[in-house]
């Protein structure tokens, strides 16, 4: 018998729960694999999966208060449908309720036979007892409030509200759990950004031009997947969030200059780098992942990118000897937390743990001083995270400079709007800017 969709967010679900898989790349895998690419079940099915990823939290609130024993001890794939069928019932008004349960407690018999009736119960005592359940106070015990009910783990809430206050908190939180808008940078090596709107807008894509980034365009109504169409397989656009496309900027390349870009993943930035290089110069991009680095030089070949030069490499290592002080800029789009992405990849908000962050901490300090060894005299050295947490943005950037006294902070360039930063660093917010969460400093060796 075929698997509903339902039964297909489960499965997902259940993916994630079991490894560290994106709910992007097994969502993308599973259109692509059943053809549902553009249609109401392919939708339906994305808005399963990220609905119970970014409310997880909430939904685990209540069904411990619903289920007469240890929730957290319960198996996962139990949870799993009892997640998806309770987001349906609160959150989504697409099924009537008894629909919603009697499809869970299908799906229960198929994936766990003796759990049917325990799915049942679950679910029919939430519809019997919706007044009943309740959430901690926000005035006598604000963070686990925060943490319950708008769906954070409760130690990343406590740093938020040290950092932002109590309200903003909840903004930024609100804002997490919100659809990312559908962003693309325009590859100006191939097109100006009115020309592929226009493309765009007469295949009757909706489109607009993003605030801050002078390369993006937002699509608000999508007739079928970007990627899908001739503008994406003629290397006219990449999708990049709007605040990623700033990092390149914050860079501010010029024409036949040379940049390191030492953690270059599948090439966003390095491809928009050459761009802004209009392809010309030197770009020596490293990662320590064979298959980002294959992807970069897929997508820079797509993109009509000629100056790259793709290694793999581990940054926790020393330089070869021919890099040091060769490279009028060098970018450190370092690995780290993903706390400004959380719209995009909620699953996050479920595996990181606070001890993480020292980890990531002294690895971010690692890459980059290592990395520092191949800025010219006079060169600049740019550092950004994908992290709102200031232990892997100001605290790195603050141990830099004290062990690296030859270097000074900059101000960002020009390029990026006042909006966007303070008297030293580059920073965006989800729900002050609606872009991800992003840091960035540019450092200058001194001559």
């Amino acid at each position: 018998m075929k698997k509903t969709i339902r039964h297909e967010a489960v499965d997902i679900l259940n993916s994630i729960s079991q490894s560290q898989a994106f709910a992007g790349d097994l969502l993308d895998a599973c259109l692509d694999e059943q053809h549902l690419s553009g249609t109401a079940d392919g939708r339906l099915l994305t808005h399963l999966v990220y609905g119970v990823l970014r409310h997880q939290g909430h939904l685990d609130w209540m069904l411990a208060q619903l289920y007469r024993g240890d929730f957290a001890k319960m198996e996962d794939g139990v949870k799993n449908i009892l997640r998806t069928g309770l987001y349906q019932l609160k959150f989504s008004d697409r099924l009537p309720a008894f629909a919603v349960v009697d499809e869970a407690v299908k799906i229960a018999k198929r994936i766990n036979p003796g759990a049917g009736g325990l799915v049942n119960a679950v679910l029919r005592s939430y519809l019997r007892n919706t007044d009943k359940i309740y959430f901690p106070s926000l005035e006598k015990n604000p963070a686990e409030h925060i943490a319950a009910f708008y769906s954070h783990p409760p130690w990343l809430v406590k740093i938020w509200i040290n950092i932002f206050g109590q309200e903003e908190t909840i903004a930024l939180c609100q804002a997490n759990n919100e659809l990312p808008p559908l962003t693309l940078r325009v590859n100006t090596l191939k097109a100006s950004r009115e020309d592929l709107a226009q493309k765009l807008k007469s295949e009757d894509f909706s489109c607009e031009p993003t605030r801050f980034s002078p390369d993006g365009i937002i699509l608000s109504d999508t007739p079928r997947p970007v990627q899908k169409t001739f503008f994406f397989k003629e290397g006219l656009l990449r999708l990049q969030d709007e605040a990623a496309q700033l990092v390149s900027h914050l860079v501010d390349p010029r024409s036949g200059e040379s940049v390191l870009d030492v953690c270059a993943g599948s090439g966003g930035k390095t491809t928009h780098l050459a761009a802004l290089m209009k392809n010309t110069g030197r770009i020596v991009a490293l990662d320590r992942d064979p298959g980002k680095i294959a992807q970069l030089t897929k997508d820079a070949t797509r993109m009509g990118v000629s100056v790259i030069e793709s290694t793999q490499t581990d940054l926790g290592q020393i330089l070869p000897e021919g890099f040091v002080d060769a490279f009028d800029h060098i970018l450190v789009d370092a690995p780290c937390s993903g706390t400004g992405t959380l719209r995009r990849n909620p699953e996050i908000k479920w595996r990181l743990k606070s001890t993480d962050i020292p980890t990531l901490s002294k690895t971010q300090n690692t890459i980059l001083q290592n990395a520092s060894a191949a800025v010219k005299n006079g060169g600049r050295l740019i550092y950004c995270t994908c992290s709102i947490l200031p232990a892997e943005n100001d605290g790195v950037i603050r141990q830099f400079l004290m062990d690296n006294p030859q270097f000074t902070v900059e101000p960002p360039p020009g390029a990026i709007s006042g909006h966007l930063k303070d008297s030293r660093f580059f920073r965006t917010y989800p729900h002050h800017h609606t872009t991800d969460g992003f840091f960035g400093a540019v450092l200058r060796r001194r001559i």
